[in-house]
């Protein structure tokens, strides 16, 4: 910024030029505030549609998995349910285990699916200060969405572990190849996949429920 000492010796001019100084300073700071304050809105507009963009990539990659965990839930659902049958029926124990080889393969599936559950552009937001401009109740939908994004990647691993005894699984596909395993046996292993799976889905349709809620702040903020 520059201005010109005044020049004039008369104490009135002097004055008015004083006058004119210090009305352009202020306006000169008034129109750079202004400017900051048109780039930090400009800025945090532009974090937003990209967060929104994520939140609703995550959302889809959410509803895909959920779809497939389904289709394998099911197939391990129905085969616990027909194997607890002949189990209650007295079916023979050779009988039961047949099955395994033919119409019961796919019960013994465990390939739980997980989303990737992006957060990039929160990262992004947070790392060139965007998200110090967004409206108080924008942001804190935010930082709810993606809290429970890290709380659920750490739970599906986590729960995943503790509802599957991978020793004691491995011990009973390896007796079912080499045909010592029992249908008892084949009935604990189908429990376990079904609450794993169960438990891995259910977080995921809580936190598919939270995801809606940041994108309606975008909405609200436009």
């Amino acid at each position: 910024m520059h201005f010109e000492v005044p020049k004039s010796k008369k104490l009135k001019e002097f004055g008015g030029e004083y006058v004119m100084i210090v009305i352009s300073i202020l306006t000169a700071l008034a129109l750079e505030h202004a400017v900051q304050s048109i780039h930090h809105k400009h800025l945090a507009h532009e974090a937003a549609e990209k967060i929104e963009a994520e939140l609703r990539l995550n959302a889809k990659d959410l509803k895909d998995v959920l779809a497939r965990n389904e289709s394998d839930l099911k197939e391990i659902q129905r085969v616990r349910a027909e194997l607890l049958q002949g189990i209650q029926d007295k079916v023979a124990d050779d009988a039961l285990m047949s099955r395994f080889k033919t119409d019961w393969k796919g019960g013994l599936n465990l390939a739980i699916k997980l989303p990737t559950l992006r957060h990039e552009a929160w990262d992004a937001a947070i790392a060139n200060q965007a998200v110090t401009w967004m409206p108080d109740e924008q942001l804190q939908r935010y930082v709810t969405a993606y809290a429970d994004i890290r709380d659920i990647q750490t739970l599906t691993t986590v729960g995943n572990a503790t509802f599957i005894d991978g020793p004691r699984l491995m011990d009973t596909l390896s007796d079912l190849e080499t045909g010592s395993a029992t249908p008892h046996q084949m009935l604990k292993t189908l429990t376990q996949l079904r609450s794993a799976y169960s438990s891995v889905d259910g977080n995921l349709q809580g936190l598919l429920k939270s995801l809606p809620k940041a994108d309606a702040a975008v909405a609200s903020a436009h």
